[in-house]
């Protein structure tokens, strides 16, 4: 009787690579809702199933294979849930940013106002092109006196008060001295106090 010849690394069945790759990017595409993940998942999941069923028993790893195939689907079913889900953070946030970013333009018109009062006998400004040199360069004052909620046509702020002296305001905490034009933020504008301080505030 005829020995069988040993069996050597070469001649025993391997788990494809493939497969496993497809595995772990379905996974990953899975748990992190990725389609950057998923459609490598469903590509190396399809060539690994074609390797191996061509390799006459050479390779395993069809189960990997379906189930990166399967992962990787579904990531990219869920796509459209996910940024549905999304959409409302990543609006809360845009918002707060520009609110934030307002509120920023309002801080740095008051704080040039009272320069230019202190600069002028403690008189308010007439017009914000008064301040202008107080703001930077052209490329600031155009930033600063514009609100980024506001898209196209510059949105621009007004002042109140204008000519008027500091000293002769009475509650500087609750005397507005620049406010924003239109209701940039779900209903509110940003303003300015002649103690420096600013809000958001609904009513004009």
């Amino acid at each position: 009787m005829e020995t069988p010849p040993p069996l050597t690394p070469a001649s025993l069945p391997r788990t494809a690579g493939l497969a496993i790759a497809s595995l772990v990017l379905g996974i990953l595409a899975v748990s992190c809702g990725s389609i950057l993940a998923g459609i490598p998942a469903l590509i190396l999941g399809i060539v690994a199933l074609n390797k191996i069923g061509q390799s006459a028993g050479m390779l395993t790893g069809k189960g990997l294979a379906i189930a990166g195939l399967v992962m990787g689907g579904i990531s990219i079913l869920l796509l459209p849930i996910v940024a549905a889900l999304m959409l409302p953070a990543m609006s809360s946030a845009r918002t707060a940013a520009h609110q934030a970013a307002c509120l920023n333009n309002v801080r740095q018109c008051t704080l040039a106002c009272q320069m230019y009062a202190q600069d002028h006998d403690t008189a308010l400004p007439n017009s914000l092109d008064d301040v202008k040199k107080y703001l930077g360069n052209e490329a600031m004052v155009e930033r600063v006196l514009h609100c980024p909620s506001e898209k196209g046509a510059a949105s621009r702020y007004e002042l109140v008060n204008p000519g008027k002296r500091l000293d002769d305001l009475g509650q500087p905490e609750k005397t507005v001295i620049i406010r924003e034009i239109k209701d940039n933020h779900r209903g509110k504008h940003s303003v300015g106090y002649a103690d420096g301080h600013v809000e958001m505030r609904a009513d004009k």
